[in-house]
């Protein structure tokens, strides 16, 4: 088969940099160019040693009709807003994009206005796939552009939407999600500087983080309440999320319904009865791991995720390989980095 051709729009962010080291080592995807503003002429090297020594092409300036000549696909891992002249101006050269910003994860303009701001091109919108694939796989294959999805609401659409799905909890989600500071971006910033969180825990935005709506859309419209919190870690997300059970439901049934939901998803792993999941054992990879907790009516869900990886660029490959017609697994076998 025939390697798809791909460009990196936006290659030396955190998610830029993992996405790389993930296409590199994908057997059907060919780089054809990377792309950026700030580092345009430059070895990627520079900004990114840990590619010192690969041969890759010179970062060059962001063209929409250099790209199209020379992929198919295009990742884009740019700052939120940026990537709206970025993805029309692809769409219209016919490229497909895959957005990891927030720019196109909402295929409806007055939704997103009203999270964000009065979306550039809301032509782009009425493209858009949520890039979620154990949700939303069948949309994905052929969309034209995806707007893959959040890190914090990656694991809790994957914690809470087996429930809701079945019906065996109240539509309403409560949310307590805690993340590695590389969720934050490589730009830095007083909050995020090693003095100001190392050797400490703090939420923010409690109750007022835009990522809500984007779990509620996702989850057909439920009420969630979501809680962020910033721990002295570089990767990683821990979503612990409460749902209130339907009378009667029993513990063994809340496990049939995840056993059913995920029993052949390649990247959910429904661990055994009392096991907690545990960031470290999913770090580098596109996986989650899921634990279960049931006290009379409340069910207690847990899940882990790399923020980078299944929040990031390993769903943002899972979804590219949806729309290139591969098996979904393709390029993103890697099992956790161990210790």
């Amino acid at each position: 088969m025939e390697p798809r051709r791909v460009a990196l729009v936006g290659a030396t962010g955190y998610t830029g940099a993992e996405l790389l080291r993930l296409l590199l080592g994908h057997p059907q995807a060919r780089l054809t160019g990377l792309y950026g503003r700030a580092q345009a002429g430059r070895p990627i090297a520079e900004s990114l040693p840990a590619f010192a020594g690969v041969a890759l092409p010179p970062v060059s300036r962001f063209d929409a009709a250099e790209v199209a000549s020379q992929a198919d696909f295009a990742f884009l891992a740019v700052p939120h807003g940026a990537a709206q002249e970025a993805a029309a101006s692809l769409l219209a050269a016919g490229v497909r994009v895959i957005d990891l910003s927030a720019d196109h994860r909402f295929d409806d303009p007055a939704f997103y206005a009203r999270v964000y701001s009065p979306h550039a091109h809301p032509e782009s919108l009425a493209l858009t796939t949520y890039g979620q694939p154990e949700r939303f796989r069948d949309r994905i294959r052929d969309a034209r552009i995806v707007g893959s999805a959040g890190c914090y609401p990656t694991s809790v659409i994957l914690a809470a939407g087996p429930a809701l799905d079945a019906g065996i909890v109240l539509p309403e989600v409560i949310a307590d999600c805690k993340s590695g500071v590389s969720g934050a971006g490589r730009v830095p910033g007083a909050g995020t500087h090693f003095s100001e969180t190392s050797e400490g825990l703090h939420a923010y935005k409690t109750l007022a983080h835009r990522h809500a709506p984007e779990i509620s859309r996702a989850l057909g419209g439920v009420r969630v309440r979501f809680v962020p919190h910033l721990i002295p870690m570089n990767r990683g997300i821990l979503a612990t999320v409460y749902l209130r059970l339907q009378p009667g439901v029993d513990a063994a049934q809340v496990r049939a319904v995840y056993e059913k939901a995920f029993e052949n998803e390649t990247f959910v792993a429904l661990l055994p009865a009392g096991a907690h999941p545990d960031t470290r054992h999913v770090r580098g990879t596109n996986r989650c791991h899921i634990g279960l907790f049931v006290d009379d009516d409340l069910l207690v869900v847990q899940s882990v995720i790399d923020n980078l990886g299944k929040g990031a660029a390993g769903q943002a490959i899972q979804c590219f390989n949806l729309m290139a017609g591969l098996p979904e697994d393709t390029g993103l076998q890697h099992t956790a980095l161990f210790p």
